[in-house]
Order: structure tokens, then sequence, then C-alpha cells
């Protein structure tokens, strides 16, 4: 009887479609070892605080929980490519679960089930559960504060109001933008205790944020003398090694998942990836204003983090569609919300073209990442077997192989002079450069002394490793 009830859940049911679909797409498009920029540097930074300095290679401006998680399977000595792919698809089973409570909290269960479906078959959403970035995890940690901040102001019980700020806290360690979830719980909060006359889950909230959060300014004040130290120091080191690398366009060499340039990236992104579903986005919204139960606990939980997490990365100068993935589990609810009401047949011709646009993107989307294996191949599984102590790189995914890398964020471009070589003084120099000048660039090199152990050059770009 269980195993048939289970089997008619319509949560394990979405569950159940959605891990099949990503076993499907992982195994043909081998996305099981395919590691891109960010993640080998959240691998980098595990390797190093679990080996007290000693291996890997650490960057201020990761935020700190991501990299504690892999770190832990280092300790552990496990694979931690293959244990973090595993530990995002968690994330994203839960991410899609708290979609589907929030939805049925708020709405019905009907537009919880499509609220999910849409989430999870968005090409963009669907395509970070690959990839060992903190998207999932932030949706997650968001949506889940927001689901216990429901269920505190349904039943008033302090345990939902110590899961919300917990939740909260590690959405903060996540993704340091992610603290304006605690402001958003915060107004919602003052309106409820207005409402209820009592601030009692108001200042029980900020109690147990603050303990949580304690944790934090306590290793930087460990680490640096003041509470806000890795949050100051992630904010110079970013000015100083990789601000001038964006303008309002963002750096070209910036992978973004369907568009080449930052232009409009956010709208053009919401317009692509939802397409027919678009109009119901705004049916849903204005549905919620015309209501009188519950509007103002979906404006303030559902339609303010929508817009403010929108407001803040546009923005914000450095743009990739990756971090609007934020607000998706918001715009899948407004616009299941908005269909609502429309004949079923309707509703399932919508979200079977809608199905079809998503599979289709999400094809074009991976293979293109299998266009890019010849270049992080070329820094995680070097064509060659050469012995490095230390190596010099442009790209973080020399991690993976070799536990010294010097990381300078130092692209080789016409202004490149070879001065970070001449200061670390690498055993292994791993370059790579689609830039005219290059082979003055390699002349600079074997002047300081390295010889070229392995070279191939595909007519635009050139893969050159050297060596003392």
């Amino acid at each position: 009887m269980r195993f048939k009830k289970l089997l008619t859940n319509k949560l394990f049911i979405l569950l159940a479609i959605f891990t099949t679909t990503y076993l499907i797409y992982g195994i043909s498009f081998k996305q099981y070892h395919d590691v891109w920029w960010d993640a080998a540097s959240y691998i980098g930074a595990g390797k190093f605080i679990f080996s007290n300095g000693q291996v890997g290679v650490f960057e201020p401006m990761k935020p700190i929980l991501l990299p504690i998680l892999l770190g832990i399977f280092y300790k552990l000595g496990l694979n931690m490519v293959i244990f973090g792919k595993i530990l995002i698809f968690i994330f994203s089973l839960m991410a899609i679960a708290f979609c589907y409570l929030i939805g049925r909290e708020f709405f019905d269960e009907n537009t919880a089930f499509i609220s999910s479906l849409i989430l999870f078959m968005n090409p963009l959403f669907f395509v970070f559960t690959f990839r060992i970035y903190t998207e999932m995890l932030s949706i997650c940690f968001i949506l889940g504060g927001i689901f216990f901040m429901i269920k505190t102001a349904k039943s008033g019980k302090g345990f939902f109001v110590f899961l919300s700020a917990l939740f909260c806290t590690l959405a903060f360690m996540t993704k340091y933008p992610n603290a304006l979830l605690a402001i958003i719980l915060n107004i919602f909060l003052a309106y409820f205790s207005f409402k209820k006359k009592s601030a009692r889950e108001f200042i029980l909230f900020n109690l147990f944020f603050i303990v949580f959060a304690s944790s934090f300014f306590a290793l930087g004040y460990f680490v640096g003398g003041e509470p806000l130290y890795l949050w100051h120091t992630s904010q110079e080191y970013f000015k100083a090694n990789l601000g001038h690398m964006y303008d309002l366009r963002a750096f070209p060499g910036v992978p973004r998942t369907f568009f080449a340039t930052t232009d409009f990236i956010y709208f053009k992104t919401i317009l692509f990836l939802f397409n027919v579903l678009l109009p119901f986005i705004f049916i849903g919204i204005f549905k919620i204003f015309k209501e009188k139960n519950e509007r103002n606990e979906k404006i303030l939980l559902l339609l303010v983090p929508a817009v403010l997490f929108f407001v803040f990365y546009e923005i914000f100068y450095l743009k990739q569609d990756r971090y609007i993935v934020l607000i998706f589990p918001f715009l899948a609810m407004f616009s299941a919300y908005g269909m609502s009401r429309i004949k079923n047949w309707k509703r399932v011709v919508l979200i079977t073209i809608y199905l079809i646009v998503s599979l289709v993107a999400i094809m074009i989307a991976l293979n293109l990442s299998q266009n890019e294996m010849a270049y992080w191949k070329f820094y995680s599984e070097p064509p060659i077997n050469i012995s490095c102590k230390n190596v010099a790189t442009c790209d973080p995914r020399s991690i993976l192989r070799y536990d010294n890398v010097v990381f300078p964020y130092e692209v080789f471009d016409k202004t490149w002079n070879g001065e970070f070589i001449k200061k670390e003084n690498p055993d292994c120099i791993f370059y790579f450069s689609c830039y005219e000048g290059r082979e003055e660039h390699m002349k600079i090199i074997g002047e300081f002394g390295y010889k070229q152990v392995y070279k191939r050059d595909n007519g635009r770009c050139v893969y050159t490793i050297f060596t003392k």
C-alpha cells in the first residue's frame, strides 16, 4: 500500500522524471566528468582548506560553504568531481521539492506540480544541475528559507523560525549576494509581527541568524582580525584580479550558456527560456494582486525576492546568465498560477511546447560544452605525462591534476609580458592563447629558461606546455 501511495505522490513522480532525464542527458553528453572553471576553483579551495594550505589554491573571492563541502570529500579520499556532482544533484532535488512545497502552501497541488516541472525542465536550471557551482545550493537554501518562513507564519512554531534562519545563513555562506534573503525575510517578519502584534518570531529569527552566522564572522576575525574580513577580502580580491577584465558588456571570455554577449542578457534569457509561458508570468502576478487571502504574504515572499535579485544582478557589472537562475522558481510559480484557470488541453499544449523547446535547448547547451572539451582537458588531463611541483596556468582546472598551482588570473593576451612567470618561477607552464602575438609570448617564456615539451595549434588557438 505504501509503495502504491508513493507511485501516486506527485512530488515523487516529479523527482523520478527529473532523475531519469538527468541520467539520460548526463550519460549521453558525458557530464559525469565535465568540469567548468569555477568548479575547479571550488575544488582547489576545498583541497586548500583541508590540507592546511599545503595543496590546492584558495581565492578569497569564493564564498566558503561549497569549498568546505567539497573539502570533506577530499579529506575522505573520495573523487571530488564525482561526489561533487552527486552533491549538486541532491541539492537540485531539494530545490525542486521546495518549489513544489511552496507552490502547494500558497496555491494548490496542481500549480505546485506544474511550477516544479517548469523549473527543472528550464534549460538554464537543468544545465547547472551538472555543474559544481553555487547555483543549486543557492536556490535550495533560498527556497528553504522562504518555505520555513511560510510555515512560521502559519504555525508560529519556533522550530520553523530556527530552520528558516539556518537556511538563510547557509544561503549567505553559499553566495554573498544571497544576504538579500535576510533583508527580505526581516521585512516579512516586520509585517507579520505588526499583523500579529507580537515581535517574538522577528526576535527569534535574528537571534538564530546571528548565532549561525557567527561562525562566518568568527572565521573572518580569526583569519584577518575583523568579523567581515572574508567579505572585504573577497571584494578587494575581485577588484584587483578580476575587475579590470570586465566592462558593462563583461569580458568576452567568460562562458555564457546561451548568449555570446551580455547586452540585455537577463531579459533575453527569461524571454528565450520561458518562451510561450512568458505571458502567464504576468497573468499570475496580476492574479496575486487581485487576491484577498495571503496576497501580501505572496508579494513579500515570492514577488519581492524575484524583483530584488533581478535588480541586483542587473546593476552588478559582471553579468552571466547563470546568476539570474535564482529567480526562476518564482517565475515558474507565477506562470503555473497564471495558467491555473485556462482549459486543461490549452495548458497541456503550452507546457508541451515549452518542454520541447527546453529539451532542444538543453541538448544544444550541453553539446556546446562538449565542443570545449579539448580546452579543459588540456588542463585537467594533460596530453603528456610530466612531473610538476608548481604549475603556472591561466585556468584553475590544472588543480584537478596538480596540487600546487600558481593561478594569477592573468590571460595570455597582447598585454602579457611574463611578469608573473618571473615572480613565481614555476616548474611547468600551461600556455593557451587565441590572441595575436602568441609566438612572441612563447619566445619570452623560452628566454626565461623553459623548453617547449608539447604544442598543438588548431589555427585559431595554440596549446603549449613548457617545463624547466
